[in-house]
């Protein structure tokens, strides 16, 4: 009986070994088949937004006019974002982890569109629809956890896109508001003031009361208006007027870069040069915010990278640097203007994030930030090339180079 157990004592080790090394390998062809996966999709990437692309202009009315830079505009990097969750040690477990993207996505379809909030749901789900069929029709069999990762990215993006449209509409119905108070200010003012001048006229001392009460009713309802106006201010904001000329951004680049303090972090410029037309002034305060954020915050010695690319007629404009990744709850308030107003003084991003925002916005386009551990943090500065059919222009300005 000994001699058994010491057998199977002597067995147990060798039994083990052989579940571990099985394990092992498992683990090792999931990496493999994770690998394929993600180096297939990403060679579809052009055929799924080309059939996304036809798809939505054909079921959603609001889509079929618009310009290639707005029908795009984040769609092709939350297809890339998709391609890194599906990798091999992937950076991020969603498309949509340790990225503000698809909330830019959902605030540019309220700001440059007509979609109602069920289009922005449509078009996303189009989006998930056509990656999973495209795949099928090229023979592509991916793993369940990958078309988890799939699903669950879309949803999440969906997610997002509806909270940033939303966040813009509040901001449409607020500048309703502001206006609304502002006209009925008028005809109230001209009733207080008629009501009292009545009650100075008579000499009827009933006819004197009613108008005082009639005053008093007039100052509840202007108080209301005031409360109306005031909480309407606090949302709105409307569009920047903009002096567009047509430059090449790259200069821009090199000039700000060029005026930058000669003590702190080194800082390179990448990329091509691209041609189109901005704002100057305004582009030029956006990128001077997120390039000193970007230095403050990047490893001693470490240059901060601006790189410059195009992508469907729109121009990016990204700001990396190598340091700490942004936490995820902080990514989510990075662009809230109030909070940041509230906050000034405590350590963070700076409050000229909102500004930012607001810039690009105005430009028909966003910003949007991807950070996280082992990449480092990226602002991206994106707008359609010829921002002139979004913008509202201030006086006229003449075309530079």
């Amino acid at each position: 009986m000994m001699a058994t157990t010491e057998a199977a004592g002597l067995r147990r080790p060798a039994g083990e070994q052989v579940h571990a090394h099985a394990r092992e390998e498992a683990h090792e062809d999931a990496h493999i088949a994770a690998h394929k996966d993600a180096h297939a999709v990403a060679a579809l990437r052009d055929t799924v937004l080309a059939q996304w692309s036809t798809r939505v202009r054909t079921e959603i009315g609001a889509a079929g006019q618009l310009a290639p830079s707005i029908l795009m505009n984040t769609v092709p990097i939350l297809y890339n974002n998709l391609v890194e969750a599906l990798s091999t040690g992937a950076p991020r477990a969603f498309a949509t982890s340790g990225t503000t993207l698809s909330t830019a996505h959902g605030r540019e379809r309220a700001s440059n569109t007509d979609y109602c909030a069920h289009e922005v749901v449509h078009e996303l789900q189009l989006l998930r629809e056509t990656v999973l069929a495209v795949c099928a029709e090229r023979g592509l069999l991916l793993s369940r956890a990958n078309v988890d990762v799939i699903v669950r990215s879309l949803d999440l993006a969906t997610r997002d896109a509806v909270a940033g449209y939303n966040a813009v509409v509040e901001n449409v119905h607020a500048s309703f508001a502001a206006r609304l108070s502002h006209d009925l200010r008028n005809p109230l003012n001209v009733a207080s003031a008629t009501a009292q001048l009545v009650g100075l006229k008579t000499g009827d001392p009933n006819i004197a009361g009613l108008a005082r009460r009639v005053v008093r009713k007039i100052e509840d309802a202007d108080a209301v208006v005031t409360a109306l106006r005031d909480a309407a201010v606090l949302k709105l904001r409307s569009r920047l007027p903009l002096q567009l000329t047509r430059f090449d951004i790259m200069h821009l680049v090199e000039e700000v870069c060029g005026d930058l303090p000669l003590l702190g972090q080194p800082v390179r410029p990448l990329g091509e040069r691209v041609i189109g037309y901005w704002c100057r002034a305004s582009m030029k305060q956006a990128l001077e915010s997120v390039l000193a954020n970007a230095r403050r915050y990047a490893p001693p010695g470490v240059p901060v990278t601006v790189q410059v690319a195009t992508l469907h007629e729109r121009m990016l404009l990204s700001v990396h640097n190598a340091g700490a990744p942004i936490a995820e709850p902080q990514l989510a308030r990075l662009f809230d203007a109030d909070r940041r107003l509230r906050d000034a003084a405590a350590e963070g991003w700076g409050p000229g994030l909102p500004y930012v925002q607001h810039v690009l916005e105005s430009h028909g386009g966003s910003v949007y930030v991807d950070s996280g551990e082992g990449r480092g943090t990226t602002f991206t500065l994106a707008v359609p090339v010829d921002a002139r059919p979004w913008a509202r222009q201030a006086d006229a300005a003449p075309a530079s180079t």
